[in-house]
């Protein structure tokens, strides 16, 4: 078989009708045996079941949501597939399924176990749709339950790969079948050794095209997207925002790290380490070249700018001045790990030191509970943090207007972070 091609497609390529219209000519003209096709789920599902999850762990009636993500589901099917098509019957066994499970009292003990039990039907239902669409237009393909390939341990909403089983099951079950057919499944799930679904983290599908481009040996993985590529900074704040024709792995890795959400962080990572160049391109405007991650060495050094929004301010003070020092670290990242809360910026000084995090995974009581054996803590939510690498004069004086609402600056020869008080 030659080298395998993944293409990922996120829910805003098949948000609609016309959309999976769109990706499904995308394709027909890119349509050989050996593409893998991973798909997230539809439009704005993931939000919509994470609403449901919340209804039902606290015992509140889901009924209404539950049947309004049902009909949107079922009209995207009727803007796509004659009246009576097994696809309807397919979606309302889907939606049948999902209402059990929402009614699970035996899952709903664990909050998250629960999350990730019930997340996963949105690529579940997008994919059936998906698949049918491309047979229907003649594009032959086959479906395939991702869970049957990513194997997990089981920690909830951020499972760790085990990539010697992932690609064992990979090259046994997907193999075979891309030799006589492309194949449909989904980013995002996987299953641990219990038989239970497990989620990689929000927007995993980027992920989870990484992951079986790896353990397929694929040429190239592709992600489209609705922009023409990767740009230094956001075209409404900087309108002279340029694309990055190629980008190094590294500068790549290092953007998502600081939160830029164009590429899943987790993905550049398993892709360097095999060679494998990763594409990000237009499902709007598919003939564009975008933009080519790989092995390119020292780039030029231009600006990048990212903003994340909605993060939360940690700050410890040591309770006990005798305990002044550095080795609270460690302590720090195995309390956030337990929590799971993702660490966007850490700065320390010998009595206190600030966490910037993702909104807080928890209630505020959780946070201080523990860590109050160490520290006073204080927590300040929906903060704004701004990373420029390589910054320039032009950056520097467009954020310095907002000194009034800084909490907090950390600097670097290339590196400078503003944490501001309010959202824009």
């Amino acid at each position: 078989m030659t080298q395998p091609l993944v293409y990922k497609f996120g829910g805003a390529s098949i948000k609609d009708a016309k959309a999976i219209q769109r990706i499904a000519q995308l394709l027909k003209n890119h349509w050989a045996n050996n593409l893998l096709i991973v798909v997230s789920a539809a439009g704005k599902t993931t939000d919509k079941l994470e609403h449901l999850i919340s209804l039902s762990f606290d015992n509140k009636d889901f009924d209404a949501p539950l049947f309004e993500l049902l009909d949107y589901h079922l009209d995207l099917c009727k803007g796509l597939f004659e009246e009576g098509h097994p696809i309807f019957a397919r979606v309302e066994n889907h939606f049948a399924q999902l209402r059990r499970s929402l009614e699970n009292s035996a899952i709903k003990e664990n909050q998250a176990f629960f999350y990730d039990q019930i997340i996963g039907y949105g690529e579940l239902i997008s994919t059936r749709i998906f698949q049918e669409y491309l047979c229907l237009k003649g594009c032959p393909c086959l479906w395939q339950d991702a869970r049957e390939l990513v194997s997990t341990d089981s920690r909830a909403k951020m499972a760790r790969v085990d990539w010697a089983l992932t690609m064992q099951h990979c090259r046994k079950i997907l193999i075979p079948m891309l030799d006589t057919f492309p194949v449909v499944t989904q980013g995002f799930i996987g299953r641990d050794l219990q038989g239970n679904t497990t989620t990689l983290g929000r927007e995993g599908s980027d992920f989870t095209a990484a992951i079986m481009g790896v353990s397929l040996g694929a040429s190239a993985v592709t992600i489209w997207k609705d922009v023409a590529g990767i740009l230094n900074g956001d075209p409404d704040i900087f309108p002279d925002a340029v694309k990055f024709e190629y980008l190094d792995f590294e500068e790549a890795a290092e953007m998502t790290y600081y939160g830029a959400s164009v590429i899943h962080p987790k993905t550049i990572k398993p892709l360097s380490k095999h060679g494998i160049s990763l594409h990000v391109k237009s499902f709007l405007n598919p003939s564009l070249a975008g933009t080519i991650i790989g092995a390119f060495g020292q780039a030029p050094r231009i600006p990048i700018t990212i903003i994340k929004h909605k993060l939360s301010l940690i700050e410890l003070r040591i309770r006990d001045l005798s305990m002044l020092g550095g080795f609270h670290f460690d302590y720090i990242y195995d309390v956030a790990e337990k929590l799971n809360a993702d660490i966007q910026l850490i700065q320390g000084a010998a009595a206190h030191i600030n966490i910037v995090i993702d909104a807080l995974p928890v209630d505020e009581e959780q946070i201080i509970k523990a860590f109050r054996d160490v520290f006073r803590v204080s927590i300040k939510n929906n903060l704004r943090l701004v990373t420029v690498k390589n910054p320039t004069s032009v950056e520097m004086d467009h954020y310095r207007k907002m000194e009034t609402e800084l909490v907090l600056e950390q600097k670097s020869p290339d590196l400078i972070q503003w944490l501001f008080q309010k959202e824009q």
